[in-house]
């Protein structure tokens, strides 16, 4: 597996991974993923396609990760830790302190594995992802 930064040639295989990922009311529109790929710091984990992808922006010394998707089938295979390594080098070179980003607060995977990586729960944001839909605001120092 290997990863390397997004390039816009990569737009198709990162929408469907947002797909396949997401469930319709959650995932990204096309137009919303080619501006952040065009805009923000993207990492995608390939083996002959793209297995997942990681965007992120840092700002006034903070980082956020906007999406972090991996295909279904390669899940568990260190494919998110690989790519949440990649953007927070990136963004601590770049002069990020600490890394936050929010998650569902029934995304109970994801929630575990940022858990693993060191980031811990700093909040709950009532209906960020729409009525009833809470999430958990997770951050991570990074030096």
């Amino acid at each position: 597996m290997r990863i390397r930064r997004g390039a816009a040639g990569d737009l198709p295989s990162i929408l469907a991974a947002e797909r396949a990922c997401f469930s319709r009311d959650l995932a990204f529109p096309e137009e919303v993923v080619s501006s952040l790929l065009g805009q923000a710091a993207t990492f995608v984990a390939e083996d002959g396609e793209i297995a997942g992808f990681v965007m992120g922006f840092l700002e006034g010394g903070w980082g956020k990760v906007v999406t972090l998707d991996v295909l279904p089938e390669k899940r568990g295979c260190g494919v998110a830790r690989r790519l949440v390594a990649a953007l927070e080098e990136d963004l601590a070179s770049r002069g990020a302190g600490a890394v936050g980003l929010e998650v569902a607060v029934d995304n109970l995977g994801a929630i575990s594995l940022y858990s693993r990586l060191g980031y811990r729960k700093a909040a709950r944001l009532g209906s960020y992802y729409g009525p009833g839909k809470d999430a958990l605001l997770m951050t991570k120092e990074l030096r």
